[in-house]
């Protein structure tokens, strides 16, 4: 028979754990951050490429309408384009770094998008950064004005 410590008339007491507040904490510090992250990377991911292909549509704008591109025109495709993705005029930003001004020379524009830091259905805008790509188009050498 196993020697028990203290009174041998008393039974052990069976200590009651927190298996419920380790459970609620386990959901609140691991579970939620995690479907946080994965619900927001989609966005990111679509934000990203509207941008790519924005800044390519006004570069292919420019080269198209070379050498009576208009930057303003350009920024304008940009912006169509983005919105035609699902964003908002006001989180996109466009600008023409070099319109080519000689055969040869290269097109580049810029697009910004406002990435949101956490992107949840049903939450507001909290905090994010400014993802940033260049398209860039390189005018025919041997294309006449």
């Amino acid at each position: 028979m196993p020697k028990r410590c203290g009174n041998p008339d008393v039974a052990p007491r069976r200590e009651p754990g927190f298996v419920a507040i380790e459970w609620v904490a386990a959901i609140a510090m691991l579970l939620l951050p995690a479907v946080v992250l994965v619900a927001t990377l989609p966005t990111w991911a679509e934000r990203r490429h509207a941008a790519t292909i924005a800044a390519r549509e006004a570069a292919r704008d420019l080269q198209r309408r070379w050498p009576d591109g208009d930057a303003g025109e350009a920024e304008l495709v940009a912006k169509y384009v983005a919105v035609d993705h699902g964003l908002r005029a006001s989180d996109v930003s466009v600008r023409v770094l070099a319109g080519g001004s000689n055969p040869g020379d290269q097109i580049r524009v810029e697009v910004r998008v406002v990435m949101p830091a956490i992107a949840v259905p049903g939450l507001t805008r909290v905090g994010g950064w400014t993802y940033s790509t260049v398209a860039s188009l390189r005018v025919d050498d041997y294309r006449s004005r």
